[in-house]
């Protein structure tokens, strides 16, 4: 059958017009993810007349409406029907594109297990992505998710005595914290079609486009949890802490220690960590994710700290394979301030009970790998896109702040000159 080059053609603007756009609603998706399929369709010799009827009869079905069944029964009547009912193939021998992962309804080619796989990237890249430091939530949708939370950290237990009075304290209406679940995206990343056919090329691409955008995630996601704006990103860790007054440590940096002329904006020392411990509630304290967060450079910084006599001053220890701190854990967090001076004071340190901060990713549909094909520059060249989406949000499990005093987290400072 000849095919509709104007209906075709207007398909394809379609598709480019939303394949260039940053963001998409939930219809423009469905319409995004069908036209991808339908141009495929067409070229493969589906009349764009069946490709039309099968978008209305789905559009009618979602609405509930019942449309009269069709009682033509031709080779091209059914061929829309089986291509769209399962356009990518899988695990079929002989078929390499198809292994990049399973299609679904929403256009994305998601690499097996590739799911499983970013998170764990996330968690080697950030601890704020660790389930044994902090609080992880997974979901797979990014609907507001309203966490009660409470402080009783000044309650304590008393003795009751036999006809004595007894007090109560409410926790009938605890405070909320809503997580939901920003969209991130990473550039696109283009191979030839030549590549993605061949089979020992096809996992190599694949592969490697997997690893950077991990990676590419990690980074952009990790550093909004730490300093994001709360606008069009979470609110961050240090954000959110510096905006609500919580307890602070001004360093007086590592002159005591090493008797020279380093101040607290450009350096730190044995007494900061000191005053941050005692500055954290022992409620806190005492709790098992409780840790030091803080960049790889502070803690290789921390690693040459020298006494007065020029030796290693050891404030780093290591227990277990792990970097401790007076006791506590270090945790790394790239995102973090580096020590020194700058136009602003720096946060190179925090310390506090991780398990007070939630972290939040998606896994549903949303989330995933998506191949582009016919947007401009791509299959004119001979190319295919790839570029991944996650979601995810983050927060502090604490709202009293009109008793900042009893935070969770306490910061350290290097004031600016």
């Amino acid at each position: 059958m000849k095919m509709n080059i104007g209906a075709f053609n207007s398909y394809l603007q379609e598709l480019n017009d939303l394949s260039n756009k940053p963001t998409h609603t939930p219809q423009e998706k469905r319409r995004f993810a069908f036209l991808q399929t339908a141009c495929a369709a067409i070229r493969s010799g589906v009349a764009v007349e069946e490709v039309e009827d099968f978008y209305r009869e789905d559009a009618a079905k979602r609405g509930g409406v019942k449309l009269p069944a069709k009682t033509a029964e031709n080779p091209e009547a059914r061929a829309w029907s089986e291509y769209a009912s399962n356009p990518e193939k899988r695990d079929v021998e002989g078929d390499p594109l198809a292994r990049i992962g399973t299609f679904t309804g929403l256009g994305y080619f998601v690499p097996n297990a590739w799911r499983d796989e970013v998170v764990f990237a996330l968690k080697q890249h950030d601890a704020l992505f660790d389930d044994d430091a902090v609080t992880m939530i997974r979901s797979t949708n990014a609907a507001p998710l309203p966490i009660p939370v409470v402080d009783d950290t000044a309650s304590v237990a008393s003795v009751v005595g036999e006809g004595g009075s007894q007090t109560a304290t409410d926790i009938a209406s605890p405070n909320h914290v809503v997580l939901g679940g920003y969209s991130y995206k990473t550039p696109r990343y283009t191979a030839s079609i030549e590549a993605m056919q061949d089979l020992q090329q096809n996992m190599s691409v694949v592969k490697l486009f997997n690893t950077f955008s991990r990676d590419r995630l990690a980074r952009g996601i990790g550093r909004d949890l730490v300093v994001g704006d709360g606008g069009s990103k979470p609110l961050g860790l240090v954000t959110s802490l510096v905006a609500n007054a919580a307890p602070t440590v001004i360093a007086v940096g590592s002159a005591p220690n090493d008797g020279s002329s380093a101040a607290g904006y450009n350096s730190l020392g044995s007494q900061d960590f000191a005053n941050a411990i005692e500055k954290l509630d022992d409620a806190y304290a005492n709790s098992p994710k409780a840790a030091w967060l803080m960049n790889k450079k502070t803690l290789g910084y921390l690693e040459t700290l020298l006494d007065k006599n020029g030796r290693p001053l050891r404030l780093v220890t290591y227990e277990q394979g792990w970097p401790c701190i007076m006791g506590f854990r270090v945790r790394i967090c790239p995102s973090m301030d580096n020590v020194g001076n700058g136009s602003a004071p720096k946060y190179p340190v925090v310390l506090g009970d991780l398990s007070y901060w939630a972290t939040r990713i998606v896994m549903g549909s949303l989330s995933g790998v998506m191949a582009y094909k016919e947007a401009p520059g791509l299959v004119e060249n001979g190319l295919i896109g790839l570029r991944s989406y996650l979601q995810a949000d983050g927060a502090i499990l604490y709202t009293d702040w009109s008793n900042a005093a009893q935070s969770p987290f306490v910061l350290i400072e290097n004031a600016h000159s």
